[in-house]
């Protein structure tokens, strides 16, 4: 039996508060579908917001809704990717396990599989050898982030419960913080997506407050970036995209580790990456957006540079 959203917040005891958080998440963007039934962004978050709050059923019928969407726009990838969730949602559903097979069919009927992601072989892997430290190091980041670089709004959803949580958000604000990444993440613009931003962007008054709530939260100090000098050996350890996208910078190192600011403290998962790809231990810290897209600024004249000819070298 499907139970109402009312049902499902009242089940457990002493969770309300948290509960009434991702209600407020869901509605918005179930607001969202009615508008645009197709969007991927919201059906994706729906899925991992009722099955966050133990909605099975419902997070089953966004699964099976997400499928859908997927085979539409025929991102095989993604299939793949969804396949485990909904065999696990679609336990004892004959309905839900046929939409399982359809799309293990599809995720194994990519064209081209074998070339999908290329791999370097022993010839380019020799011809790397001879390119410069930094230049090694970014296109190394860029073949292991390729198909990580891209924003997901489900990651940044949680920072934005825990401000309203700690009463750092009312409930308009939050609202509107929600609408606002929602919009910006239909973008395909190359910016830094993040509730900081959002409320950077809303010229937010408690903003300073706010990054030394989630400092004393996640264990991520504070730092103003502006007082560093940025370390091109430990920026470039990270493909621009995916740091741009992703909200997240290595700055500088201390010994064999590196520093790092990030605007998304509580993305556990992406702290995990950022050192897979830089193949080193990080310390990550929190700055203030303006800073950090003022590095990014930075950043991204050096990169330009580089794949810009030296002027006078052929003299």
């Amino acid at each position: 039996m499907l139970m109402s959203a009312k049902q499902t917040q009242t089940k457990r005891p002493g969770g309300e508060d948290q509960e009434s958080e991702v209600f407020s998440a869901i509605a918005a963007f179930e607001q969202i579908l009615e508008a645009i039934p197709n969007d991927r962004t919201s059906i994706e978050t729906l899925t991992q917001a009722y099955e966050q709050i133990g909605d099975l059923a419902r997070a089953k019928d966004y699964a099976i809704r997400l499928a859908d969407v997927i085979i539409a726009e025929s991102d095989h990838d993604a299939a793949q990717s969804l396949v485990p969730k909904l065999e696990s949602l679609a336990t004892g559903d004959p309905a839900a396990a046929e939409v399982v097979q359809r799309l293990k069919a599809f995720a194994g009927s990519a064209p081209g599989k074998a070339a999908a992601k290329p791999q370097p072989d022993e010839e380019k892997e020799k011809k790397d050898s001879r390119q410069p430290s930094a230049a090694r190091q970014a296109q190394a980041a860029a073949s292991a982030a390729s198909v990580r670089s891209s924003f997901n709004i489900a990651n940044e959803l949680p920072l934005a419960w825990n401000l309203l949580k700690a009463n750092e958000l009312t409930q308009e604000e939050y609202s509107s913080v929600v609408q606002d990444l929602t919009e910006m993440s239909a973008t395909d613009a190359a910016v830094t997506v993040s509730v900081l931003h959002v409320l950077h962007d809303r010229a937010f008054k408690n903003l300073p407050k706010v990054l030394v709530t989630l400092a004393g939260e996640c264990g991520t100090p504070v730092v103003s970036l502006a007082n560093f000098e940025l370390q091109a050996d430990s920026f470039s350890l990270l493909p621009r995209d995916f740091l741009i996208r992703r909200g997240v910078i290595i700055f500088d190192s201390f010994g064999g580790d590196g520093l790092a600011v990030i605007m998304n403290p509580y993305d556990k998962e992406l702290m995990k990456e950022v050192e897979s790809i830089a193949g080193r231990k990080c310390f990550f810290y929190l700055t203030p957006p303006a800073e950090f897209d003022a590095a990014l600024a930075k950043i991204n004249a050096w990169f330009d540079q580089q794949a810009s000819p030296t002027p006078g070298k052929a003299k």
